[in-house]
């Protein structure tokens, strides 16, 4: 297949948009692809994982369910599409536990509320499993407060981040009913609980556990968005701007804001923060440390974002000027510092697009909201016709490329951030509160 594209960046997202939706809308296509033996993430070990999970919201139905939800927003022919991917997924889910944002149960659930245009759409997923979620998030939180109790420093992203803990439940949650209100409660106090330091002043949100794995080793205090305290610090700012609030939650949010600004590194290219703060580096200043990529997971974007929010929540101008002094600073580098190669939502320029356009949006600033273009066209120059999903992305280990079609590192998210892109504002279907950008 050839396609050709004009040169007018916004009319080439919008084409690029409209060839992944065609591209992307057969399941068993899709899943063939990636599902592909020569397809796979080389680990370290020699292992070579496939990246499909049909319950994941990175790389499964549910995923792809995502795109057909926003562009069954804008135009009914697509729900059918995002219908046919919830079945899917709806077909293959077990008794097993909930789990994080990402796998599982919460996977389809949030999937399939973003698909939802009417309260009755999906109820009948939606209300068993948020009744099951409903149940299940105080024992796993007590499981947490019994540690915290005990004084015993050492949480996992498991138990607390975005992608497979209590932050992404909870933003699930956040957009549900009342019925779910007593089960997101129990995230916000757990969540403000581990802003607290233990006796050591070893702040809680400290991880045994290796950025990139769940090896033992020294321990890591993450600052990236994905994994790290931002994400907590995003849905207590978003609970408090809904009117939801437990106590100590605006003294939680300062102490997450005031960490991360004592965290900025200053250097000739401006301010920004370091993915991650381990042992050593604690008795020093920031800026011995090296500056984060510019992406959604971890550096500027995503910090940015956080403190935004915080500032909006609780109303403190100098936060909300921060973050955005930080992405100006990130802005006016040359692009090949942004540090990112991949066109994808999570460590690429589809996410780093999708950001910048919020954090304008929110700050009326003209000229934050004015780079998004340049962003865009960086997008868009790496469509590649000859791949099956027209992009490909980037597998970090090893820095050669795979097909992805998912949300998060694949082709459906750049295709969100492309259509946002093109059609202004914020995606109908709130598909972004997957990243806890709002």
């Amino acid at each position: 297949m050839t396609t050709s594209f004009p040169h007018h960046t916004e009319l080439a997202a919008a084409a690029i948009v409209s060839d992944l939706a065609a591209r992307l809308a057969d399941h068993e296509a899709v899943a063939t692809v990636m599902t592909a033996q020569d397809n796979a993430r080389k680990l370290v070990d020699g292992s070579a994982p496939v990246f499909w999970s049909d319950l994941s919201l990175a790389d499964g139905y549910p995923a792809l369910a995502l795109l057909y939800a926003e562009l069954g927003h804008l135009d009914p022919g697509y729900r059918r599409v995002a219908h046919a991917y919830l079945e899917q997924a709806a077909t293959r889910l077990t008794e097993a536990p909930p789990g994080g944002l990402y796998a599982g149960s919460v996977a389809l659930a949030f999937a399939a509320s973003c698909a939802a245009q009417r309260p009755t759409d999906y109820a009948g997923i939606l209300e068993p499993l948020d009744r099951s979620l409903a149940a299940w998030v105080p024992a796993r939180v007590g499981v947490e407060r019994v540690r915290i109790e005990a004084g015993l420093p050492g949480t996992t992203f498991a138990s607390y981040d975005v992608i497979g803990g209590m932050t992404g439940v909870g933003r699930y949650l956040l957009n549900r009913g009342p019925e779910t209100r007593p089960a997101l409660t129990e995230i916000l106090t757990y969540l403000c609980a581990l802003t607290k330091p233990f006796a050591d002043d070893l702040p809680g949100w400290w991880v045994t556990h290796a950025p990139d794995s769940d090896v033992e080793h020294g321990g890591h205090l993450n600052l990236g968005l994905a994994h790290g305290i931002p994400g907590p610090l995003a849905l207590l700012a978003l609970a408090w701007q809904a009117g939801i609030r437990v106590p100590d939650q605006d003294a939680a949010i300062a102490r997450i804001v005031g960490w991360l600004l004592d965290w900025r590194i200053t250097d000739s290219a401006g301010v920004g923060w370091p993915a991650t703060v381990e042992p050593g580096d604690l008795a020093g200043p920031p800026d011995q440390l090296c500056m984060s990529r510019s992406s959604w997971c971890y550096g500027v974007p995503g910090v940015a974002r956080a403190l935004q929010l915080a500032g909006q929540a609780l109303g403190e101008s100098s936060w909300t000027s921060a973050a955005v002094a930080s992405i100006r600073d990130m802005l006016n580098r040359p692009n090949g510092f942004f540090g990112i190669e991949d066109p994808g939502l999570c460590h690429g320029w589809a996410g780093l697009l999708h950001l910048v356009r919020l954090i304008g949006i929110d700050a009326d600033d003209a000229a934050i909201s004015g780079a998004a273009t340049g962003l865009a066209a960086s997008v868009v120059g790496r469509y590649d016709d000859n791949a099956p999903f027209g992009f490909r992305a980037t597998n970090p280990p090893a820095l050669e490329t795979v097909d992805l079609a998912g949300f998060l590192e694949g082709a459906a998210g750049v295709a969100l951030a492309l259509a946002s892109y093109v059609h202004g504002g914020r995606p109908a279907s709130g598909w972004d509160a997957a990243l806890l950008a709002r």
